[in-house]
């Protein structure tokens, strides 16, 4: 969302996340269909409570940190927890190419 022009806080942060407030509202909506690929289903986060879902995430972490970026399996509360600190965005980019048809709503 922030390579889009909005600033919204990292998720999993103190702050619950509020998306864009007080900014432009067409820049907003420009930036979450750009982003939207990202949320399961269009838009809806997962239920990582699910144990079919939870398992499908549990994969894609594996498979991330196969390609090189350290992402924590999905914890038993269905919580994600985002690698902190510097992260090499050409890491995640070509990780995320070779992960991304392992998460539900890929492609779609």
């Amino acid at each position: 969302m922030r390579e889009n022009g909005v600033d919204v806080p990292d998720p999993g942060g103190e702050e619950p996340m509020r998306l864009g407030k007080g900014g432009d509202r067409k820049k907003l909506e420009v930036a979450l269909d750009k982003c939207r690929q990202w949320l399961q289903a269009g838009g809806k986060m997962p239920d990582l409570k699910d144990p079919k879902v939870r398992d499908q995430y549990v994969k894609f972490a594996q498979c991330m940190r196969e390609n090189g970026v350290d992402l924590p399996d999905p914890g038993p509360d269905g919580q994600i927890k985002l690698p902190t600190g510097k992260v090499d965005r050409s890491k995640i980019d070509k990780a995320r190419e070779a992960c991304g048809e392992l998460l539900p709503g890929a492609g779609k």
